[in-house]
């Protein structure tokens, strides 16, 4: 007796011929494609589908190497920069005190200038106390009796005039400086070739009994004039503003101090003889 196939073994052997068949054409088609030296169907495939794809992973396997590494070296990094960082202040703080000492270079230059140029010896003094706030406009000095500063001694730098020493210990000293409103000054129009008195405010200097024909002007230069305590021909300022009114007597200017008394740190003290 004969079997008669199934229809599902009718529906395999369908389908193995199908395969034969299409494996068959794809093979023509590979052989033909080199023949004629063309890509055939497959490299098409792999170089339209399965390169992209491999490229994608090797970019991504590159990056999660770089983020591993990335992190891996992370704490390195922090410590340079903090290094870095910590060098950048030192350069900088180095930097500040060059230009600090360059400038205090410059200004002992012009003091010894100064007193190469005085006509009697000088005594070099830093200054070491200042109280702004006491009743009375003052500094102090790192020189005294011992080294020859004596009371009445002029002090000055080479912007002008400071004060005059108005007592002295073996090895300090006391000035009281021209913005005091005790201190009295001989001073000198240098245009204006006028005489006054150059009184502290404080603040400032008000030169006063200055004649009411004087013409007097702002940026007028005003310098000691010759007398019992102070040497002729120092600065002491710069005329800001006149004040002169018909009805009086005299009239009078507010002068700026050519030294900045709240940055003071070298002095001259001339020696009395």
């Amino acid at each position: 007796m004969v079997a008669i196939a199934s229809f599902w073994d009718e529906r395999k052997l369908l389908v193995f011929v199908s395969l034969i068949i299409i494996a068959s054409s794809a093979m023509l088609l590979e052989i033909n494609a080199a023949r004629q030296g063309e890509r055939s169907l497959s490299d098409e495939v792999v170089n339209s589908v399965v390169v992209p794809v491999q490229n994608v992973l090797v970019q991504a396997g590159s990056d999660v190497a770089l983020t591993f590494e990335n992190l891996a070296h992370a704490g390195q990094m922090a410590s340079r920069n903090a290094a870095l960082a910590r060098k950048v202040e030192q350069l900088a703080a180095r930097n500040e005190r060059l230009q600090d000492h360059a400038a205090e270079n410059v200004e002992l230059r012009r003091m010894l200038g100064l007193a190469q140029s005085l006509p009697q010896a000088t005594i070099a003094a830093d200054v070491v106390g200042y109280a702004p706030e006491g009743s009375r406009r003052e500094i102090s000095l790192d020189r005294g009796w011992r080294d020859g500063v004596r009371r009445d001694a002029v002090v000055l730098t080479a912007e002008g005039l400071v004060g005059r020493v108005i007592d002295a210990g073996a090895h300090d000293a006391h000035v009281l400086l021209i913005i005091d409103p005790t201190s009295n000054v001989p001073a000198y129009l240098r245009v204006a070739r006028s005489w006054g008195i150059a009184t502290g405010t404080w603040q400032h200097i008000r030169m006063k009994y200055i004649g009411q024909d004087v013409k007097v002007r702002a940026g007028d230069k005003v310098i000691t004039g010759q007398g019992e305590v102070y040497p002729s021909g120092v600065v002491i300022g710069t005329v800001l503003e006149v004040d002169r009114k018909d009805n009086a007597l005299y009239q009078s200017a507010v002068v700026k101090p050519a030294v900045d008394f709240f940055g003071l740190t070298h002095v001259l003290v001339l020696r009395r003889t």
